[in-house]
């Protein structure tokens, strides 16, 4: 029986545009270093497995320019995914640079935020060899907040990063079944950085009487922005036995963050003391640089029948360019504000499996393991990383010859890791030691609409 056609015009209009707006007030979190792979509902059903070998929709087209070809005509994504996640430190143990005791919560709770990943993706085959596509995404986010009283709050206070990326592709057909493609990435990062300054131990190493180390915070904030340009390459093979190789390179892209630096001082006027004596803590601007990584995506597709398909991927990530953030004040008698980063590459393997249980319902399910970059000498609270395990499921619905609907969840275990900071390690001279324990976990559901125009 051959499935109705669906209503087209406004309607999707309102769509896109609700998608739009979304995606400029979204607050991404919780991903290995600060990426976010949730640029796709059908993809996470599977835990990313195949990724880079499949183009059942535009969505795919944030994991390989070479999905822009596997369509006839064309069709548009939307994507909303939830990530919710829990997150918890135990038994933090805190000291300034003097030896005395920080006092405050030392069980924080709750600190990595809650998000909602939007992304909207659309093609066009334009001739027998010749499509293109679109992606608007948000590829790389991260947003934890501590309270002011936790005991670990000269290391992290507030952390908001966000990105968003235009990326338009080109792809062209080789031969039958063999594409390649490549684009250009623009990409917009917005940051809020915000830290406690241990104003007593400044006073104290300045000689200033009644100076107490923990006991005389100040708030320093910075916001910023940037935008930083790139390429993507791609190629899709499917031969005639059933078997899908996909390949795809994400480029690096370097920010420079600019921005106002400001500073809320103590109430004591210890504060107002060093500025007035040192100029230091005086509002000025600043800047940091942070690089977004390259990427390798390799995903491969063999159906089996004609029910039954298998999926495997492994992606790469070269987290190994950012080993410091430096924030550097325009005023010349503020020190440059210092964390140790020191990350190393990281690898992403999952397995899945799809089931076309009937024309209209289609069954998915995946495993991954995604490693985290974050090595145990610079762990800190900023971006409380681990290993990950993925457990995933997804279900799509054929509503019509035109319109599909995809619902998906996956839950992510995270290992255990200790914190071990200490003043002695670079850029912590201030900061004193801290010694504790992160876990945290994830639910994520997700909800795709794709819209195909025959």
């Amino acid at each position: 029986m051959p499935l109705p056609e669906s209503p087209r015009g406004a309607e999707m209009r309102r769509i896109v545009i609700a998608t739009i707006l979304a995606a400029s007030s979204v607050q991404p979190a919780f991903a290995a270093g600060f990426a976010v792979r949730e640029q796709s509902a059908e993809a996470m059903g599977s835990a990313y497995a195949g990724a880079a070998a499949t183009g059942s929709d535009a969505s795919y087209l944030s994991y390989n320019p070479a999905a822009a070809a596997a369509t006839d005509y064309g069709d548009v994504s939307l994507n909303a995914i939830a990530i919710l996640p829990n997150a918890a430190a135990s038994d933090a143990a805190a000291a300034t640079s003097a030896g005395t005791p920080v006092s405050g919560n030392k069980h924080p709770t709750g600190f990595i935020r809650n998000a909602v990943v939007p992304n909207l993706a659309l093609r066009q085959r334009l001739s027998g060899s010749w499509s293109v596509g679109l992606s608007v995404s948000v590829p790389w986010g991260l947003s934890t907040y501590y309270s002011p009283d936790n005991a670990g709050r000269y290391y992290a206070f507030g952390t908001k990063l966000t990105t968003y990326n235009v990326t338009p592709v080109v792809a062209y057909d080789l031969a039958p079944g063999v594409v390649v493609a490549g684009g250009f990435q623009a990409e917009y990062a917005k940051a809020t950085l915000s830290s406690v300054i241990d104003t007593g131990m400044l006073g104290t190493l300045a000689g200033i009487p009644g100076s107490q180390p923990g006991a005389m915070d100040s708030y320093a904030f910075v916001n910023a922005h940037s935008w930083a340009y790139g390429f993507v390459l791609g190629a899709r093979v499917a031969l005639e036995d059933g078997w899908t190789f996909g390949l795809s390179y994400r480029s690096a892209m370097h920010h420079t963050l600019k921005g106002p630096l400001t500073f809320v001082l103590d109430p004591t006027g210890l504060g107002a003391a060093l500025r007035a004596g040192t100029g230091m803590l005086a509002d000025t601007t600043a800047r940091a640089k942070i690089p977004t990584p390259q990427t390798i995506d390799l995903g491969v597709r063999k159906q089996i029948d004609e029910r039954w398909t298998a999926l495997l991927e492994v992606d790469w990530t070269g987290w190994s360019d950012f080993q410091a953030l430096r924030v550097v004040a325009a005023n010349p008698a503020q020190p440059d504000d210092v964390t140790s980063i020191g990350w190393h590459d990281s690898w992403l393997a999952s397995v899945g499996a799809e089931y076309a249980a009937s024309d209209r319902w289609t069954l998915r399910g995946g495993v991954a393991f995604d490693g985290s970059p974050v090595p145990d000498s610079t762990l800190g609270p900023r971006v409380p990383d681990a290993d990950r395990y993925w457990v995933s499921a997804g279900v799509t619905y054929r509503a019509s010859r035109s319109a599909d609907l995809k619902l998906t969840f996956s839950h992510l275990f995270n290992d255990t890791r200790n914190v071990a900071q200490s003043p002695l390690q670079p850029g912590n001279a201030l900061r004193g030691a801290l010694a504790g324990s992160t876990e945290s976990n994830a639910d994520m559901v997700g909800l795709q609409i794709v819209y195909r125009w025959q």
